[in-house]
């Protein structure tokens, strides 16, 4: 398991003591006297000690007093909690929360000062709550990517690169028509939207083969695609048919690429599960004619089913929903992890305006 030393330990405080000879490797860890908890063995949390090499899990000892290896770091676990790098699979590290679609897609260099103190942040709040693997599952900012991973202390970070909204559909409906094809370059055409398809995009540039080549070029582990009709004031948007998701599905097997989709609601789910995508991202929020309905119905039920009997992965993303209420609640800027997870000079209210 790839990890980065000492910060797989959540709760373990930065300032924990090293006790060191001049002579010692720099690459071999020692945590001492700590409870350790870890999936495969949830059963059992007892104190012991781990040795991390080469920023890899080498050895864990379940028990107390086992000998310290040579030439390692120790550092002391007493009173703490250790446990495996956490992994969030779906990040958008260039978004900022309760930000405007003109603050958050407009350049980096054209961005106020304490959002870049914001990117300069990020990396290290990640960091203090466990998380040492993240994925961006669509990148809108490379820039904000790349001074993530250039950062002195950061997660491991994976993406699925430039992803491929239906054009003019969900996301590039957030961006005014002028400028959202140069916000979501790597769109799918539709050739029934020619007429509002700017003439520079050719056809050809924007099929389910290329815009999956490009993600592939680009480094990405996977292809971030959208079935979504809109949402509040912006309903009725224009979405992919299964002979689109067909293709994209084949470019992405062919290329090695793991194929997510956006789907929060009963038919995108479906739609998703008949076009054998690998992952869907976000729960079934929204269940259409069935909203009303109190009880789960057969069909929802029969969807659920295929997910879970063809193993396509789930990322239910309930911690949205907490993230919205947030918004309403006088008393989260008063939470002692704040402090912890916003650049130090820099004004809450301004972070968070509102």
């Amino acid at each position: 398991m790839r990890i980065f030393p000492l910060l797989f330990a959540l709760f373990l405080p930065v300032a924990a003591i090293a006790q060191s000879s001049p002579n010692q490797a720099p690459d071999r860890t020692w945590i001492t006297d700590v409870r350790i908890i870890s999936p495969e063995n949830l059963g059992r949390i007892e104190k012991g000690s781990v040795l991390i090499e080469d920023g890899r899990i080498a050895r864990v000892e379940r028990k107390t007093g086992a000998q310290k290896p040579t030439d390692a770091t120790v550092v002391s676990g007493e009173g703490q909690f250790l446990i495996p790098g956490l992994i969030d699979s779906h990040v958008h590290l260039a978004s900022i929360p309760g930000m405007s679609p003109e603050v958050n897609f407009g350049p980096v260099e054209a961005k106020p000062t304490w959002i870049k103190e914001y990117f300069k942040q990020l990396p290290r709040s990640y960091l203090y709550f466990g998380y040492t693997t993240l994925v961006d599952l669509a990148v809108v900012d490379g820039q904000v990517l790349d001074d993530f991973r250039q950062s002195p202390l950061h997660p491991e970070l994976y993406d699925c690169g430039e992803s491929l909204p239906f054009a003019n559909g969900y996301p590039m409906s957030f961006a005014p028509p002028e400028a959202r094809f140069q916000l979501f370059p790597n769109f799918i055409y539709d050739p029934n939207q020619a007429s509002s398809i700017p003439a520079q995009y050719k056809p050809r540039d924007h099929t389910p083969a290329a815009a999956v080549a490009a993600v592939k070029g680009s480094g990405g582990i996977c292809v971030k695609t959208y079935f979504e009709r809109g949402f509040a004031g912006d309903r009725n948007l224009p979405v992919m048919g299964l002979d689109i998701l067909a293709a994209v599905r084949d470019a992405a097997t062919q290329t090695g690429l793991v194929l997510m989709m956006r789907a929060n609601s009963f038919e995108a789910q479906k739609f998703a599960v008949d076009g054998h995508v690998d992952v869907i991202a976000h729960g079934m929020w929204n269940w259409g004619d069935f909203d009303k309905q109190r009880d789960l119905p057969p069909k929802i039920e029969k969807v659920l089913d295929q997910i879970a009997e063809e193993k396509i992965g789930y990322q239910p993303t309930i911690q949205v929903m907490q993230g919205l209420r947030a918004y309403f609640d006088p008393e989260y800027l008063k939470m002692s992890a704040i402090p912890k997870v916003i650049p130090g000079n820099a004004d809450v209210v301004r972070l968070f305006p509102g």
